[in-house]
């Protein structure tokens, strides 16, 4: 391939993929739409529940029913934003931090990747919406194994 036309498609190829990755505050907008209640649609029934702080911070839990009628309450959950970083936030009240926080690392078409190689586990959460009323949330260590995923549908 010629060097004259190779260099500029490269360029252009870069820029695009970095055009497609938004910053922290499109980001946030688009994880807005967590606001509200989940349901697994799996064999494992859990739900989820987020709901805005303020302008730039959500808060959630994963919660599942008991046979009594009690709630579960199995993780909480932030998603805070500054002028430039989007955290995803496991609230951790048995550790002496009180949380484990994992930075955006990727954003691109609808999947937001945040990663914390220090956490025990997970490494990885990874938020991938099919539409506003579909997301698939996925925890996984820094090499993708150990993988739990659910499909999640406004409920």
């Amino acid at each position: 391939m010629n060097k004259n036309i190779f260099i500029p498609a490269l360029l252009t190829l870069l820029f695009f993929f970095a055009a497609c990755t938004p910053g922290p505050e499109k980001a946030f907008q688009t994880l807005k739409q967590l606001n509200g209640r989940w349901k697994s649609t799996g064999n494992v029934v859990l739900f989820e529940r987020w709901q805005s702080e303020n302008d730039s911070s959500l808060s959630g839990y994963t919660f599942s029913k008991q046979q009594n009628g009690r709630l579960l309450i199995l993780e909480r959950y932030r998603l805070e934003r500054n002028t430039d970083s989007l955290y995803f936030v496991i609230l951790r009240p048995e550790k002496s931090s009180g949380e484990d926080r994992y930075p955006l690392v990727e954003a691109r078409f609808g999947s937001f990747t945040f990663e914390n190689p220090n956490a025990a586990y997970p490494n990885r959460v990874i938020l991938d919406f099919e539409d506003d009323s579909v997301f698939v949330k996925r925890t996984e260590n820094l090499r993708g194994n150990k993988g739990i995923e659910f499909e999640m549908k406004r409920w």
